[in-house]
């Protein structure tokens, strides 16, 4: 018998992936505060307001492109309609009044249309010299003419809190006349490593001794504009001095991540150590593969992340819980669940765990996207990642893979491709 949430799969009792990730979610509290990031430096970063339209946008009707603005009642009978042109409209420039008359405004991409005239007839239709134009074919009314507020009305939101700003959050702000936008305060996350046979890349190490790829590799994936990675130091495996890191970064920080010490070995003094500091586990052991020994749960007022020691494992499950926690802690909606798609490749397994492998979309000309492997699994092998964009995944009820088959695919970099405007 499991408790809720809870699987026999794979040895009993592992929490089901997507019921792990949940309970890891439901842990954090949105932070709050905000920074007025300018325009300039705001790419990146969470919104924290919703961005409304102060005036319609555009704030007036303008020509669409180069050409004549006319009155259609001015193109009596059938064309060509000689006209004269009364004078120049330009972009940035007040609009010239309409001529009570038959006329033709000469007239320039962006300028304002005057009031009464109702098309615009584009210069390659139109035959003009000695202040005289002829129309040769009538476009019908509105036309080449981008009305005031066709984009947004005023009040309109253009986008929501929440939403990651990029160039497009950018034009938009800038076209709303904000120079500077509210933004969530960076997420603070500090990264730790444990183990006594870690050194640092570049020292030289000893003859049981390795190189810490694990801190590095969290910290890269962190870097993002809005978020301030601070890197904590790799620890030996002391439960003491672990116990007494995390009581100092439970005050500092609002996601704590750890690699190594996770598991059940007699060198593994994650879980005593985070205990022992005030910590209470939410989770721990989860049915994937790679990365079954995760363990998450809250410290004073940050939320913690223990990842496995492999590579592979640390990369996957800051994927998987780093990213949702985050964006929980950044107010953001969830990510989409994975895409499916039709495996391009053969892989025998035991059910019972959602499995990740690393790969790659190929897209063929006249075929569908396939996902394929770039090398193997194994949570301790960083070179099959090198060719890979992102993983791909296998459900847990499933235990063969062949091509065609549907699998998920999850890429390396968090998205926001969703019915929600995130």
């Amino acid at each position: 018998m499991t408790s809720p949430g809870e699987c026999n799969c794979d040895g009993p009792g592992l929490l089901a992936l997507d019921q792990a990730v949940a309970r890891a979610v439901a842990l954090c509290r949105p932070v709050t505060d905000t920074d007025d990031a300018p325009l300039a430096t705001a790419a990146g970063r969470i919104s924290a307001a919703p961005l409304v339209a102060p005036e319609p946008m555009p704030r007036f009707d303008h020509a669409a492109m180069d050409g004549y603005a006319l009155r259609g009642e001015d193109l009596g009978g059938s064309g060509p309609w000689p006209l004269p042109v009364t004078g120049l409209a330009a972009a940035g420039g007040a609009a010239p009044a309409a001529n009570s008359g038959p006329h033709a405004l000469r007239i320039l991409t962006g300028a304002p249309v005057p009031a009464g005239l109702d098309r615009v007839v584009m210069q390659e239709d139109c035959t003009a010299g000695d202040g005289m134009v002829t129309i040769r074919r009538d476009p019908g009314p509105g036309a080449n003419i981008r009305r005031a507020g066709e984009d947004a009305r005023a009040g309109q939101i253009l986008f929501p809190a929440g939403r990651r700003i990029d160039a497009v959050a950018v034009a938009l702000a800038a076209i709303a006349g904000r120079p500077v936008l509210p933004v969530v305060r960076r997420t603070r996350v500090g990264v730790m490593t444990f183990g006594d046979e870690l050194v640092a890349p570049g020292a030289p190490p000893g003859p049981a001794a390795i190189h810490d790829s694990n801190r590095p590799m969290l910290l890269a994936a962190l870097a993002r504009p809005d978020v301030a990675a601070a890197d904590l130091g790799a620890l030996p495996d002391d439960q003491a001095i672990i116990t007494a890191a995390i009581t100092d970064a439970a005050g500092r920080f609002d996601l704590i991540v750890s690699t190594g010490g996770a598991s059940v070995g007699d060198r593994d003094h994650l879980k005593p150590a985070f205990l022992a500091a005030g910590g209470t586990i939410e989770g721990w052991r989860v049915a994937m593969k790679p990365g079954k020994p995760v363990m998450f749960g809250r410290i004073g007022g940050a939320v913690f992340l223990g990842l496995p020691g492999n590579p592979v494992a640390a990369l996957l499950g800051l994927r998987l819980f780093g990213t949702a926690m985050i964006r929980r802690l950044q107010g953001r909606p969830a990510e989409p669940p994975p895409v499916m798609a039709a495996a391009g490749f053969t892989h025998g397994r035991r059910a019972g765990r959602t499995e990740f492998l690393p790969a790659r979309l190929s897209c063929q000309p006249g075929r569908q996207p396939a996902v394929v492997t770039t090398g193997g699994s194994g949570a301790a092998r960083l070179v099959p990642l090198v060719a890979a964009t992102g993983f791909a995944v296998i459900p847990a009820a499933q235990d063969t893979v062949a091509p065609g088959d549907p699998v998920g695919w999850l890429p390396f970099a968090d998205t926001d491709l969703s019915g929600d405007p995130s």
